[in-house]
């Protein structure tokens, strides 16, 4: 390793550790100077690699993206600032500590297959077996059966793809096969998984950027926001300042995952091991 990349790994490493500290110990909530003080970091370091025009086209791409999926209310406007400064700190990553595989996709990509796999585990144990908010006794059912099974044959359908294109060493059937167990029992228990996730607040308790479940809301409770203003997933100012006076509740993510938590994992395994579907397949 040269020197810069020591470098870029030890700021991107600390650097994330702080955003993950920040969300789950600061409920969820990102400083904006901490926030833009990072992109600064970001832009820094990928001079000092020198090549920041790949790197900046990349890293503008990503911010873009994920602006996008923060309007629709997909991820918080922390989490932005965070993909953006992952692509600036370390835009690929050919390297991997364990000779795992990377070549030239971007770092973020495997850094989000890797958080996401991390996140999908950690859901079912968390909401299911340590977080027991509330005795809901709503269990397995039709619905949540045939949904499961379901998703079991999407599983194995992409397990099968994988096998006929690239072939899949048995360390992918097996990370795929805990992925598919965790997700059918997370599936199984979605009430409990949702119940442990929202709280129920009035609108003038809300706070910019939180995430409103409007999936659990009735037709009827939606129909009397958007009376009211625009209603969508994201809380904005705007909205907060419209809806303040409506005495009704809403359900609103307030213990959701803290997703930087499992972006620092994903880029520890990414560093470590490559891009988490290409080991699989050991191309």
């Amino acid at each position: 390793m040269t020197g810069y990349t020591l470098l870029s790994i030890s700021v991107l490493l600390i650097v994330a550790a702080v955003y993950a500290l920040f969300d789950v110990l600061n409920k969820r909530t990102v400083p904006n100077k901490f926030a833009f003080l990072t992109i600064v970091i970001g832009v820094a370091v990928a001079l000092l690699n020198g090549s920041y025009e790949l790197t900046f086209g990349l890293a503008f791409a990503i911010g873009l993206l994920s602006y996008v999926l923060y309007r629709v209310g997909m991820v918080g406007g922390g989490d932005v600032f965070e993909f953006v400064f992952v692509t600036l700190a370390m835009p690929v990553w050919q390297q991997p500590v364990y000779g795992g595989f990377q070549f030239f996709i971007p770092f973020i990509i495997s850094v989000f297959i890797a958080a996401g796999y991390a996140s999908l585990l950690f859901i079912p144990i968390y909401y299911l077996v340590i977080k027991k908010r509330t005795k809901i006794a709503d269990g397995p059912n039709r619905e949540s059966i045939t949904l499961g099974l379901v998703m079991l044959v999407g599983y194995m359908i992409f397990l099968a793809g994988l096998y006929v294109l690239l072939g899949v060493k048995p360390l992918g059937v097996a990370l795929v096969g805990v992925l598919a167990v965790a997700s059918f029992v997370t599936i199984l228990y979605q009430k409990r998984v949702y119940n442990g996730m929202v709280t129920f607040v009035y609108p003038r308790q809300l706070e910019e950027g939180d995430m409103i479940a409007t999936n659990l809301m009735s037709k009827r409770d939606i129909q009397l926001f958007n009376s009211k203003t625009k209603f969508g997933r994201l809380a904005t100012e705007k909205l907060i300042k419209d809806l303040r006076g409506v005495k009704k509740k809403m359900p609103v993510y307030k213990d959701s995952v803290p997703f930087s938590a499992f972006m620092f994992i994903g880029i520890v395994v990414s560093l470590l091991f490559g891009n988490l579907i290409l080991l699989m397949v050991g191309v």
